[in-house]
């Protein structure tokens, strides 16, 4: 009987507890010696065969400072849904990150790859790797993979990321549309409203004036307006330029953000959407954290990071602060008027049956079902709401220019 002739491959894995070990395996083929190691509850970092160059990290080694160039939120979505099918289905996490370097990623996110690929492949921990890219992969994605190293469950921990990460776009996509909608039909109102005042308008002033007829007073307002604007466009343009560069400069400054923050939760309308938001955001990201092994302590000190608003970003951390001297979670959200007073009840009574990560997920779910309906009942309600307003101004501005025509007699008697 002829003897069937094994392989020896050099494997780097973590076990368990979290533990990083290197070692040796004999198998017949690369398949059956990843399914011998996974066998035995170990999670694989890198497994190739014995004295195999390592040509991969040379290439990868190279990569330059573009891999910590910023890089289109969709982009990691897909990786990281890439990376848990491959990682989950006994992929070495090396092979899946050479197999993602080949895609048709962006060049800036090819590049990121491949310096993960290195940091990996010369020992470096993957969540550490991805420490090294902050503007890629946000403490939230960290502290997520920390943790799956920890427990061993990388793959399904990386699915459930991906869930965040897409339900986290839809959401904020939602909310932006509901927001462009009647940013657009104002813009249009002022557009058309320009052009009525600078093209149209200066025909009928010529006509009047020829006519030397006593104009209506709205009409003569009109014409003002018209030659002011026509006479001394550079300095309408150059006053919108200067408010717009000092609005985005001020909203960026420590006070500026913290008033545009406090808008936010209290402009009509439209603060009801940005509170559930918020909310939502917050809650899903604890809830998605705690379910994956991070601590209470650590999950909030990121969410104050990734919720968006300075008063949540308050709110967390006398949340966090409040812990620290022995209250429970739900304490500090019962005072807080952010927080409703069902959610607050909710979770209080999670607390006590020790189902806090599933009762998060399950509100943070609801919260954002209803944000979805919120945005399609606001929208509903700004559309003729800003159709009147363009109707009044556009209606009211032809009105204007139409009353010397309706007095035509009267005007051409003189």
């Amino acid at each position: 009987m002829t003897a069937i002739l094994q392989n020896r491959f050099a494997y780097q894995v973590r076990d368990n507890q979290g533990q990083m070990a290197n070692g040796f395996v004999s198998a017949i083929t690369l398949a059956e010696a990843s399914k011998a190691l996974r066998a035995e509850g170990k999670f694989i970092l890198d497994l190739k065969p014995a004295g195999a160059d390592n040509a991969a990290g040379t290439a990868g080694g190279t990569a330059t400072g573009s891999a910590r160039s910023r890089v289109a939120r969709d982009e990691v979505i897909l990786f990281t849904i890439q990376l848990s099918v491959m990682v989950d289905t006994g992929v070495p996490l090396s092979d899946a990150l050479i197999a993602l370097s080949e895609q048709s990623y962006s060049p800036n996110f090819t590049a990121v790859i491949k310096q993960l690929l290195a940091d990996v492949q010369g020992g470096k921990d993957f969540s550490t790797c991805l420490e090294g890219c902050p503007r890629v992969f946000p403490n939230y994605y960290v502290s997520l993979v920390r943790a799956s190293e920890m427990s061993g469950t990388m793959g399904s921990i990386l699915k459930r990321l991906a869930e965040y990460l897409v339900g986290q776009r839809d959401i904020v996509k939602k909310v932006r549309g509901a927001l462009i909608y009647p940013a657009f039909m104002f813009f249009m109102c002022v557009a058309v409203t320009v052009f009525l005042l600078t093209a149209v308008l200066p025909r009928f002033t010529a006509i009047f004036a020829a006519r030397q007829a006593a104009l209506p007073m709205p009409t003569q307002i009109l014409i003002m307006l018209s030659e002011a604007l026509i006479g001394y466009w550079y300095v309408w343009v150059g006053s919108v330029l200067a408010v717009a560069m000092v609005s985005y400069w001020y909203t960026h400054t420590p006070g500026g953000g913290r008033r545009l923050d406090f808008l936010k939760l209290h402009i009509p309308i439209l603060s009801g959407l940005f509170n559930k938001l918020y909310l939502a955001r917050s809650l899903h990201t604890i809830g998605t954290m705690i379910q994956s092994g991070v601590k209470v302590m650590d999950c909030l000190s990121i969410v104050r990071d990734v919720v968006g608003n300075a008063a949540y970003a308050e709110l967390w951390d006398e949340v966090r602060d409040k812990i620290q001297q022995g209250q429970q979670l739900s304490e500090p959200l019962l005072r807080s008027p952010l927080i409703p007073r069902s959610v607050s009840q909710m979770i209080h009574c999670a607390e006590k049956t020790g189902e806090l990560p599933a009762v998060l997920a399950r509100v943070a779910a609801y919260l954002e079902d209803d944000l979805r309906a919120s945005i399609k009942t606001t929208t509903q309600f700004i559309e003729p709401v800003m159709i009147g307003f363009m109707g009044v101004l556009i209606g009211g501005i032809a009105i204007a220019m139409l009353l010397p025509i309706l007095t035509i007699s009267r005007v051409m008697a003189q």
